[in-house]
């Protein structure tokens, strides 16, 4: 009775906490208080208000509400929110996101056959934003057979997706198999996928994508051109560059900007 008593409050101090988050007068310091006292309460009871709350944020367009409704998920449900989280982080709401793409991929590493579950169907939906996402999360849980994936990804009409495929590419090293897709998104139409296979490629340095990748410098795009002259194959040895939608170590509390 006491313990059902406490979730109800619970419920109601994040039904408090997800107003504020829509309130531009509210104060954070607040705000921050009941994130907090939720965070160490951990109460699984929560998870689906958690859920419910955290669509409808997306779905506002409120980053700083996805934010922090995100964290309070991800610490109360560990590595099962990784759903309600992918789905989150599919948006592109202008933020960049780093502390959610943080909790994705140390979740996903947590229980990489769990996670591969939920993200081989989410790369081969009908929706962009989540196959773009899904794959990019497939480079932290990669397997040989991703590669059969990949290969019909990287025809994929969404240039994201196909950006997404180029870092998951870079996941599987040397396989030649992936090696040679890197070579074929060097024909991409985008100018940033071409950037992105040439940064993958040059970390590599695969003697035999020498050839292709020189034929770039005298690509159409000027941007392209500069990276085949002073990117990575113009030094002794390439730093590997990040996967592709990588998040830095979340930093401080970030305020939303008030209107």
């Amino acid at each position: 009775m006491e313990g059902q008593r406490a979730a109800d409050d619970l419920t109601l101090r994040l039904d408090e906490l997800a107003a504020g988050l829509t309130d531009q007068d509210c104060d954070l310091d607040d705000l921050a208080e009941i994130e907090e006292e939720l965070v160490a309460a951990r109460r699984r009871e929560l998870i689906p208000h958690l859920e419910r709350h955290l669509a409808a944020a997306v779905e506002a367009g409120n980053w700083y509400a996805r934010h922090v409704l995100a964290r309070i998920l991800a610490e109360t449900a560990g590595h099962t929110s990784l759903a309600a989280l992918l789905r989150a982080y599919s948006r592109n709401l202008g933020d960049d996101q780093d502390s959610l793409s943080t909790r994705l991929y140390v979740l996903a590493q947590e229980d990489p056959a769990a996670a591969r579950e939920i993200l081989l169907p989410c790369a081969v939906g009908n929706d962009e934003d989540l196959r773009r996402a899904a794959i990019w999360l497939l480079g932290f849980v990669p397997e040989p057979g991703d590669l059969n994936l990949l290969a019909h990804a990287a025809q994929d009409s969404d240039e994201g997706v196909r950006n997404a495929v180029v870092g998951t590419l870079g996941s599987h090293g040397t396989e030649q198999a992936a090696i040679d897709l890197l070579l074929n998104l060097l024909d991409d139409p985008s100018p940033q996928v071409r950037i992105s296979a040439l940064s993958s490629l040059g970390f590599l340095q695969q003697p035999r994508t020498l050839p292709k990748i020189r034929l770039l410098a005298h690509d159409g795009n000027p941007r392209v051109r500069a990276w085949v002259g002073l990117g990575p194959l113009s030094r002794p040895r390439a730093r590997r560059p990040c996967h592709l939608g990588c998040a830095r170590p979340a930093g401080s509390r970030r305020r939303p900007v008030r209107s």
